[in-house]
């Protein structure tokens, strides 16, 4: 009777979590293969984290109007012009509920510099862990690896770049 409840238990648990959207899966910490994802861009094209394998990529989970988001942008883009095309920076834009918004953001602020991806599920967010406080940073290597995570944003071109060469 005592393994019956516990199967019961365990599957009402299960059943749970799967109605309120929760996942049983593990958020990836630094050291393992980042999720990949494709994502449309406010520009029409797929993007697909796997176009840049063989590439350094700095992951942003941002949201449109965050301050502390738009504060590192000067950062990324220094840090992306001073690396000659070998640091893809994608945005990903998550907490957002129609891709035009993105679109309006992204243009009325002139951040069009990297592809933006409106996450409109959060499923990308969901599978990096990144569904709150943005900004928030993964560097994944070329060889698709996490090798660095930082919640909030960078402070300086310098931090990024010091990160980059240390792997």
């Amino acid at each position: 009777m005592r393994v019956r409840k516990t199967t019961v238990l365990a599957l009402t648990c299960l059943a749970l979590l799967s109605i309120i959207g929760c996942s049983t899966t593990s958020i990836p910490q630094v050291g393992d293969k980042a999720p990949a994802f494709t994502l449309e861009s406010t520009d029409g094209k797929n993007i697909s984290l796997s176009d840049f394998e063989g590439k350094t990529v700095l992951v942003v989970f941002t949201s449109v109007n965050c301050k502390e988001c738009e504060a590192q942008m000067p950062y990324l883009l220094g840090a992306y012009n001073s690396a000659g095309g070998d640091l893809i920076v994608l945005d990903v834009y998550h907490m957002i509920y129609d891709p035009r918004l993105v679109k309006d953001y992204v243009t009325s602020r002139q951040f069009s510099t990297f592809p933006s991806l409106p996450d409109l599920n959060n499923t990308v967010a969901n599978a990096y862990g990144a569904t709150r406080f943005p900004p928030t940073n993964f560097i994944i290597d070329a060889t698709g690896i996490i090798r660095f995570k930082k919640i909030g944003p960078f402070q300086s071109q310098q931090e990024i770049e010091d990160i980059i060469k240390s792997f």
